[in-house]
């Protein structure tokens, strides 16, 4: 029994079906997990290590290069790349695609265990594993007001915990804060007097301030614990502890040679909001968890916890929630804007009950598809919804081609429940065929590499879910509806008859010259698919990797010249600030979000007291006054005019995955000062081409450097050793951690020993200070080591081991000849390499030989394009493969597969103009597009060829059976594509800054879509007649009857 004789022998289990899928498919909507993006694994890891007050240059030889030796056999690496700055290295892991995250992850940490020569003061490196969660929190949360800074830490502290209360809440980063300290601060003269050094301090309040157990000894009848407790209660006490005392009984205490302070530690960072000083919560939330129903949480708290302090301005920015919603928004919109677009398109053709019968399908399949993912675990999210739109004008196509064909056999005689059954079994299996082309056109996405891959992988599953339940619907659901509900008509209607009597009188003609003029045919779209080819080679059509949406967020990273104190980069950011909040365009902008000290670079945050980032948050991109292009400008413009602003870069929120930089280039070498050189000349050859901006290296010249070069001689006769003298230095400079310090409460504080900052703003102090060598003699420092100033690079850079200059920049609009246009990443890249195809040399061409010794190599967003381009060319050559022996199987030819597959072309024509004429851009979702189309082109074609083999199968010869079959066919061929059109026409149609990622594929399915129908309605049967008719000189074709009279 079929599919279809068993709908309508079960109509109550049908309906109980049915109405199954509606109640939990609404369940599963309200509480599926809902989300900005998918929680995407990137196969990434970074390694952190702290080393206090080193320069790059030993960061880079002591920790960074030991740690990559170590990591570099490890199986399954695609790239390593670090930076070895002040006090820190990072090295970031990229992972193969196909490698096993958790063993890498294994193996990183086995592998690091292994570095056993790190030097002793260095932290232990700590491992992180990068998923989209570590790249994006939920929101921001800034708080401010007129507080000190301790009180604005407690606020943080406290709403941080009442944040993590909150359900799904994975973490909580604060900004802005200070941790309080307790500050012993010596006088490096008056200690001297004494005779003492700091390691005396550290040592007397290291073996005072305890508390000990000592077992337990037995009073009386019972036994009571036994503890020593020496743990300071009062700073008081630790200005009282003496350091050392003579047989007199004179004593030296803490508060003789030190100030003890209750302070704040130094300030590394200083965060504000709209230029007034304010604290920033950076909300993070568990994979799986509802970001709506999160962030509805969150801002209750915020609510709550404002109203309960007087004087609190609480604001919430980046709420990651507000784009789900506005798609989701857009989603349900344009889906019911195509279900009434489809509705009334069937109803001109088919009547209004056979219409209501196919959109009913819509949101059948939506919920089944819902149900699907969240049993697979995939959340609702920009990538799931994006997938569902691109299905929203497909997923009626094959109730429509099996309602028209049921309505056929109505129309010829026979009784609806006999119609229903024979209607839906005749072409029960093209329609499967035609389904599972298209399924497979997609499912090879799935091997898609790169960051992007990665992030796309869930596209073709989503796809796949709601073109199965589609099917699934039409198949079983469908038949016993229209035999049901469906009356037999007893007067033909004649509205729709006529428009359909009318199309068919005319395609009868245009498909009889068609067949007499063939080479004719032919010849008209080859000149077309040639010229389509030439669009994209001369780049008539423009690429661009992400389609581009105007974006909520504009930032703003800032360095100042090296050596600027914190202090002194606040004020140049509190005047960037100024002007933003008073520049023309500040309609435009909601808020800004400044912290000093900090920013984001490669997805992680650095520290540096020259560096800064700005964040603008912007109102509704619909409301918006002025471009963000003008508001970059302006800013860009007041930024040039401020000598200490040493470079600045923007980024913009694109949503999804980190793409990359419009423009990053790499140069790796060995010497630094011709790696600098060869940046500086790039950096020329860059600024040469109109439309770009933002340009900036990776190196910088660090600040200046105190040299501390041992006496060998000197140390081996007093005892001493270069770890002794670096570990004394260090603590001199910055403070040794000596204990804790707990006061009255339960939370512990850091007690520093430090010289007084006389030290740090005194070379000549520093090189006084006493060290007491091994026999108990203080001797100056300078005694047994040298001091040298110089400076070096802020940072240095690895790829692949290898020291590297990276250059970054973006691309803007230009004037060209009066025209202002926008220059793409893709155009920058072919200006610097040149066109192979054309000859045409590049601006970079000869680097090999003017740099020998020196590799150029291609990032950013144009080494992810390539990535993901590589791999979807072939998946395009997978899903033709896959199509192919679909057909092949259906048609039991090798041959007539061929024929079908030949509209494939015809909706590349359809993609190249219909990007012509809306001036899109050919993207990654145009990619997808085309990609898409493979299997959607075919279906039609696919049938009809199905019919006109049946028709010659009867006997009736070819040029009967093309027509006949043809006009058979017209009615659910135009059916199906106008209603996937109409599908997609509210995204083409729309305005909405929503709608702008969406546009390029609407668009690119909408023309090729159109174009390939109307060719295959004409084309595709002068091609089964040409190849028909070759095969059959040679009696390799599958029927006798080829050519009558009235063929040419």
């Amino acid at each position: 029994m079929s599919l279809p004789e068993f709908s309508v022998k079960n109509p109550v289990l049908v309906n109980m079906i049915m109405i199954i899928v509606f109640l939990f498919g609404i369940y599963t909507v309200i509480n599926i997990p809902k989300e900005e993006m998918p929680a995407v694994d990137f196969g990434a890891f970074y390694i952190i290590t702290n080393y206090r007050g080193v320069s790059p240059q030993e960061i880079e030889q002591q920790i960074t290069k030991k740690i990559e030796d170590q990591i570099g056999n490890i199986e399954g690496i695609d790239y390593i790349s670090s930076t070895s700055r002040e006090g820190r290295s990072s090295i970031y892991i990229q992972m193969l695609p196909n490698a096993d995250i958790d063993k890498a992850w294994d193996d990183i940490n086995t592998a690091i265990q292994k570095v056993t020569d790190l030097p002793d003061d260095a932290s232990t490196p700590s491992v992180i594993r990068l998923n989209m969660k570590e790249v994006n929190s939920i929101c921001t949360i800034s708080m401010g007001g007129n507080f000190s800074g301790n009180t604005l830490r407690e606020l943080a502290d406290n709403f941080k915990d009442e944040l993590l209360d909150i359900p799904y809440i994975s973490k909580v980063e604060v900004s802005g804060t200070r941790d309080r300290q307790i500050w012993i601060d010596v006088d490096p003269a008056t200690i001297d007097a004494y005779g003492l050094t700091l390691n005396d301090i550290i040592s007397t309040i290291k073996s005072t301030n305890l508390n000990i157990p000592g077992g337990t000894v037995t009073y009386g009848k019972s036994e009571i614990i036994v503890r020593t407790t020496g743990e300071f209660t009062s700073l008081n006490q630790i200005s009282n502890l003496i350091i050392k005392s003579d047989k007199y009984g004179n004593a030296v205490r803490i508060g003789d040679v030190a100030e003890v302070k209750d302070t704040l530690e130094k300030r590394t960072t200083i965060g504000k909001l709209n230029g007034k000083p304010a604290v920033n919560l950076f909300v993070y939330k568990s994979a799986d968890g509802d970001i709506i129903k999160v962030m509805k949480d969150v801002r209750a708290k915020v609510t709550e916890f404002k109203s309960s302090v007087s004087g609190l301005d609480m604001q919430v920015r980046n709420d990651g929630s507000i784009n789900v919603k506005n798609n989701m928004r857009v989603l349900s919109t344009n889906a019911l804007i195509g279900i009434v677009f489809v509705f009334f398109t069937l109803w001109a053709f088919i009547g209004w009950r056979n219409a209501l019968f196919a959109t009913w399908g819509i949101p059948f399949s939506f919920l089944l598809a819902f149900i699907l993912m969240n049993f697979f675990n995939i959340t609702i999210n920009n990538l799931s919804l994006f997938a569902l739109i691109l299905v929203s004008g497909m997923i009626v196509d094959d109730a429509i081609i099996i309602l028209e064909n049921i309505h056929r056999h109505i129309e010829n005689g026979l009784q609806v429940r006999e119609a229903a059954v024979k209607g839906a079994k005749e072409i029960m299996w093209p329609v499967i065929a035609a389904v599972t082309t298209t399924i497979v056109a997609f499912i090879p996405m799935l091997m898609m590499q790169g960051r992007m891959g990665k992030f796309m992988k869930v596209f073709p599953i989503v796809v796949t879910f709601a073109l199965v339940a589609s099917l699934f619907e039409s198949l079983l659901i469908l038949p016993s509806h229209v035999a049901e509900l469906t009356k037999k008509p007893k007067t033909r209607e004649e509205k729709p008859h006529k428009l359909h009597d009318w199309l068919l009188e005319k395609y009868r003609k245009i498909i009889i010259f068609a067949l007499g003029h063939r080479w004719i045919i032919i010849g008209i779209v080859t000149v077309a698919l040639i010229l389509s080819g030439m669009a994209i080679m001369f780049r008539v059509v423009k690429f661009e990797f992400f389609p581009r949406r105007t974006p909520k967020t504009i930032t703003l990273t800032v360095h100042t010249p090296s050596g600027y104190s914190l202090e002194e980069t606040d004020k140049i950011v509190s005047n960037i600030e100024n002007y933003i909040l008073n520049m023309k365009e500040k309609g435009d902008i909601e808020a800004v979000v400044s912290t000093v000290g900090r920013y984001r670079e490669k997805h992680r945050w650095k520290t540096s007291s020259s560096g800064a980032e700005i964040r603008m948050d912007l109102i509704d991109p619909d409301k918006l006054t002025h471009s963000v292009e003008d508001i970059r400008n302006s800013i860009r413009k007041y930024l040039s005019s401020i000598p200490d602003v040493y470079t600045y870069s923007f980024k913009t929120g694109r949503g999804g995955p980190p793409p990359g930089n419009d423009i990053e280039l790499r140069i790796m070498g060995d010497n630094l000062n011709k790696l600098k050189e060869i940046g500086d000349y790039i950096i020329d050859t860059l600024e040469k081409i109109p439309g770009t901006t933002d340009l900036e290296t990776s190196f910088s010249t660090g600040e200046k450097e105190l040299n501390i070069i041992p006496k060998y001689d000197n140390l081996a006769i007093n005892g001493l050793t270069v770890q002794d003298v670096a570990y004394f230095i260090n603590s001199a400079s910055y403070g040794t951690i000596a204990s804790k310090y707990r006061g009255e409460g339960l939370t512990e504080y850091d007690i520093i020993v430090k010289n007084d900052d006389s030290v740090t703003d005194n070379i000549e102090i520093l090189k006084n200070l006493k060290i007491r060598s091994k026999n108990g003699l203080l001797i100056p420092l300078k005694d047994v080591v040298d001091f040298t100033i110089s400076r070096g690079y802020s940072e240095i850079d690895h790829y692949n081991k290898k020291r590297v200059l990276t250059i970054t920049g973006n691309t803007t609009y230009y004037n060209d000849k009066g025209k202002v246009v926008k220059r793409t990443p893709d155009e920058v890249t072919q200006i610097l390499k040149g066109n192979k195809l054309t000859g045409e040399k590049g601006l970079l061409s000869d680097f090999t030989r003017r740099f020998p010794g020196y590799r150029l190599e291609y990032g950013g967003s144009a080494e992810e394009q390539q990535k993901t381009y590589n791999s979807l060319y072939f998946a395009l050559i997978i899903a033709l493969f896959l199509v192919y022996t679909i057909l092949g199987t259906q048609f039991k030819s090798y041959v007539q597969p061929i024929i079908v597959m030949t509209t494939i072309p015809f909706a590349f024509i359809g993609v190249v103009f219909g990007l012509f004429v809306t001036r899109l851009p050919f993207s990654l979702n145009t990619m997808v597009a085309v990609v898409a189309l493979i299997g959607i082109v075919v279906n039609d074609s696919l049938v009809l060829v199905d019919f006109v083999n049946r028709e010659r199968e009867q006997g009736i010869d070819r040029w009967n059976s093309l027509i006949n079959a043809g006009m058979i066919r017209l009615r659910p061929i135009i059916l199906t594509t106008v209603t996937t059109i109409a599908g997609f026409m509210p995204f083409i149609l729309s305005t909405s800054s929503a709608a702008t990622f969406w546009k390029p594929m609407a668009v690119a399915i909408a023309f090729g879509l159109t174009i390939s129908t109307a060719l295959t309605l004409i084309v595709i049967p002068v091609i089964y007649s040409l190849v028909d008719s070759f095969f059959g000189k040679f009696h390799l074709t599958r029927f006798d009857r080829h050519i009558t009279f009235n063929e040419a």
